[in-house]
């Protein structure tokens, strides 16, 4: 299992443990995920923060977390990676991809800008 399959798994376990027979408890499992993704990224915390951020405010439509939500973070989480796994970032995420690594270029280490660059040019992030 890679990273990103655990954190997959890790998202479902999120999602679970936010659920009662009742309700779902989005913002708690929202605060979890966060914590989450920006644990997993300590090279590039701040550019996770932003990411999520952007994220939660584009794809969470409440009240429940939807599958195709937890498939863009998480290949967010597999861009910040450098994995593979990133096909369900659309050509528009892409280019919003580009402009918050733009923003945090500075407090990058530069081998894995480069790689984070690389993916968002083969992806069509920059026209």
């Amino acid at each position: 299992m890679d990273k990103t399959q655990k954190f997959s798994a890790d998202l479902q376990r999120i999602k679970k443990r936010n659920r009662s027979a009742s309700s779902f408890n989005l913002n708690g499992a929202l605060k979890d995920i966060e914590s989450l993704f920006s644990s997993q990224n300590p090279q590039c915390k701040n550019l996770a923060l932003s990411l999520f951020d952007w994220w939660k405010n584009e794809y969470v439509r409440g009240p429940e977390l939807e599958d195709a939500a937890l498939e863009k973070i998480t290949a967010l989480e597999a861009f910040l990676n450098c994995e593979e796994d990133t096909l369900s970032l659309s050509a528009e995420d892409w280019i919003r991809v580009k402009d918050e690594v733009g923003y945090e270029a500075e407090n990058l280490p530069l081998d894995l800008l480069s790689e984070m660059m690389k993916t968002i040019v083969e992806k069509g992030g920059i026209k």
